[in-house]
């Protein structure tokens, strides 16, 4: 029985991996003067917090104030894309109305995020996020917590509302991200895709179904078996 709910947010309550890969691959070309591949993407930038990226792009340690620093070089390349596309800048179609579902049916949610705070602080800027969530009830790269694959983001974003994760559905994006929310014991996991890869998150057995965007109608059939 699903008693809450947890986003991810980059790829799936904003469709930005074509904004994040981009800046991705404008600052490793500048600043660590690689070239990533679509494997390497994959493998070593998707879902990864920025600490795990720099220190795959610069092939050394990071402590936190460092990778805090450079990392927000690589976000205020992002950030700038985003501003300069505002017609691509929106929420994931249907997600409006799932999170508006979501109060009216009391359902909490929540976010477990890999995204910076200066990054949550421009979401929250740009998509009016204060309508749905408390800021302080957010869990986002602060640093201290271990990335995605590993369960951390799942179950500190779970505990905020105070439902076991392994009540919860998760909605998330990336192949690492998908893990997490397995190692967390999620109930469920939606995954969403990007750019066309349905069939290869159709294939992984820990999800449970693959949307498109959250107009998909087995959302709300997963949210009201609750109450049967």
């Amino acid at each position: 029985m699903i008693k809450g709910v947890l986003f991810d947010f980059n790829g799936t309550m904003f469709k930005d991996s074509t904004f994040n890969e981009a800046a991705w691959l404008a600052f490793a070309e500048k600043e660590a003067h690689k070239k990533l591949s679509r494997e390497a993407f994959d493998q070593h930038v998707h879902g990864k917090n920025n600490r795990l990226v720099l220190e795959y792009l610069f092939e050394r340690p990071f402590t936190k104030a460092a990778a805090l620093q450079w990392g927000e070089k690589k976000e205020d390349i992002y950030r700038d894309m985003v501003r300069s596309h505002p017609k691509e800048a929106h929420l994931t179609a249907g997600l409006p109305e799932l999170l508006d579902f979501l109060q009216a049916e009391k359902i909490p949610f929540n976010i477990a995020t890999a995204a910076g705070k200066g990054n949550l602080d421009f979401y929250f800027e740009r998509f009016d996020l204060a309508k749905w969530f408390a800021y302080e009830q957010i869990v986002y790269d602060n640093g201290e917590r271990q990335s995605k694959p590993a369960p951390d983001y799942y179950l500190a974003a779970a505990a905020k509302i105070q439902v076991p994760a392994s009540d919860c559905l998760v909605f998330e994006d990336s192949l690492s991200g998908i893990q997490a929310a397995h190692n967390a014991a999620a109930a469920k996991i939606f995954a969403i895709t990007t750019n066309d890869n349905g069939a290869q998150l159709a294939a992984l057995p820990q999800v449970a179904g693959v949307i498109d965007d959250f107009t998909d109608s087995r959302i709300r059939d997963v949210l009201m078996a609750r109450k049967d």
